[in-house]
């Protein structure tokens, strides 16, 4: 059964993260230079105080309009704080269900209180459909072998 930990030793363990006093503009590079949507926003200490998506700088910028110099907004007036994280043993089932009732994509896990990786939305679906996809062979597999 496909959990946060098989998602992590698929995909790897790199977090990119951004401090809450850098600029809107370093984070847009980060996100770029990456490719990805979001950052986790964490202290000196790698204490997680929030978290920085697509979604927070859109909403900041249709409420905003008189920071739109990117260079002059830090991240802990966009960011989203009280972030929801996971553990390495929980389900995918659990993972779509925070993700669904939160409405958002990307998930922080933490172990002792320490990040050891993110998830997002996509990771969880392509384990889901590989999971699925699994059965499914067995099942084919089972039905033309009984025995």
């Amino acid at each position: 059964m496909a959990n946060v930990q098989s998602i992590l030793d698929q995909k790897g363990t790199t977090v990119f993260s951004i401090r809450p006093d850098d600029t809107l503009s370093h984070a847009l590079l980060e996100m770029t230079d990456h490719k990805i949507g979001a950052l986790l926003v964490m202290d000196n200490q790698g204490a997680v105080k929030g978290i920085l998506s697509e979604r927070d700088i859109i909403r900041h910028f249709s409420r905003k309009i008189e920071h739109h110099n990117t260079s002059l907004v830090k991240i802990s007036d966009v960011m989203t704080t009280g972030v929801t994280y996971v553990k390495p043993h929980q389900s995918l089932g659990d993972c779509f269900q925070l993700m669904t009732t939160g409405r958002f994509r990307h998930l922080p896990v933490i172990v002792n209180d320490k990040v050891i990786g993110i998830i997002s939305i996509g990771d969880v679906v392509k384990a889901a459909l590989e999971e699925r996809d699994f059965q499914i062979d067995q099942l084919e597999h089972f039905i033309m072998n009984p025995y």
